[in-house]
């Protein structure tokens, strides 16, 4: 009889906070809104921890690998600890690489694509009047506009870019605040991260039923290890993209080839959307050089994705997502749609796990 009463009673507060929650739903968005402000730092700074331990992980096991063979074995701790340093070293170095290799080629190919534009634009006048099609409008539209004036104001601009960016984020003072908490967050979590997963197995184990709880933590490890493979093959595969891709370009001669291989191997790493972003941004380039090399620029960067698509990426990443090429899709499509590209590079190893986990279960089913 006890029992019924405390569970009547919470029924009724229980519709009563709900009741009141309905009356107030715009305080109660409001309120969730700041609570959600509030755990942006933290969720940022726990999704950064989880690209930063993907390398960190690989290195670890690395000098764990050659400290087996020392003398004076280094502790846990040092071991850790260099592994976390080594990873910040080389991330600060790849994005220092990407920008050296970026910044200069957009300035170069700006310039080059300016000359180009003012010297072609009489033929294409000439080419539109030959096929009696008026061409006046462009004639007036390209004489307005002074060419020189703007690739002054270019170059000039591009030496106060970074800085004029730099200077506009750190006015924002929420936004500094925000990045500063989750990279602190994020270095904590990657240092200590031995306890925070001894802690979060705790509660898990404490609040949920014991089989429950053995499938949550087994499903955050299944997780793990496939967005760790994932994510390693993907980069992988698209530093291999972008040097054949710039190595392609080379050879059939087209243009800009070191600009669209940055870019190829960059926007390589998002998956499917990537390689067409970069494969237009080559075309469009190719189509203002010299339009008669358009086909030549397609057919090459689709040929080069083909082989890479059939040979490549199968030995590189293989089967360690283990998901078909349609669910991939659908997971690229829905975690990009709901989230952005966080969520597609989050999507596909989510529905990996989840379709291993589908399998298993229907096996036991089966009979």
């Amino acid at each position: 009889m006890e029992n019924r009463t405390k569970q009547y009673l919470l029924v009724t507060v229980a519709g009563v906070t709900l009741f009141a929650a309905l009356m107030n739903f715009s305080v109660v968005l409001r309120a969730l809104g700041g609570m959600f402000e509030l755990g942006i730092p933290i969720l940022a700074g726990s999704i950064l921890a989880l690209f930063i331990n993907v390398p960190m992980n690989g290195i670890e096991k690395w000098l764990r690998r050659i400290g087996g063979k020392m003398k004076n074995r280094p502790s846990d701790k040092m071991i850790h600890l260099a592994s976390f340093f080594m990873t910040v070293v080389g991330i600060l170095a790849v994005l220092v690489l990407v920008l050296t290799l970026l910044v200069p080629e957009i300035m170069r190919s700006s310039q080059s694509l300016y000359a180009q534009v003012e010297q072609d634009i009489p033929q294409w006048i000439a080419y539109l009047d030959a096929r009696q099609i008026d061409a006046e409008w462009m004639e007036e539209f390209f004489s307005d506009i002074n060419f020189d004036r703007i690739m002054q104001g270019i170059t000039r601009g591009a030496d106060t870019l970074f800085s004029n960016v730099a200077i506009a984020v750190s006015s924002t003072v929420s936004v500094v605040i925000t990045t500063a908490f989750a990279i602190i967050i994020s270095i904590y979590m990657a240092l200590d991260k031995e306890r925070v997963c001894r802690h979060a197995n705790k509660l898990v184990r404490a609040y949920l039923k014991p089989a429950w709880a053995e499938n949550v933590l087994r499903f955050c490890r299944m997780f793990y290890e496939s967005f760790a493979n994932f994510l390693s093959g993907q980069c992988c595969e698209a530093v291999i993209l972008g040097i054949l891709v710039f190595a392609a370009f080379m050879i059939f001669r087209l243009p800009y080839g070191s600009l669209v291989g940055v870019l190829t191997a960059v926007c390589a790493i998002i998956p499917y959307i990537g390689g067409f972003i970069s494969c237009a941004v080559s075309i469009f380039l190719t189509l203002i050089y010299d339009p008669g090399l358009v086909v030549r620029c397609a057919v090459v960067y689709l040929v080069v994705q083909f082989v890479e698509n059939q040979f490549i990426y199968p030995k590189v990443v293989g089967k360690s997502v283990g998901l078909p090429p349609f669910y991939t899709l659908v997971a690229a499509l829905v975690g990009g749609k709901l989230f952005g590209i966080l969520g597609m590079l989050f999507a596909i190893p989510f529905m990996a796990v989840v379709m291993e986990l589908i399998k298993e279960d229907a096996a036991k089913r089966i009979p």
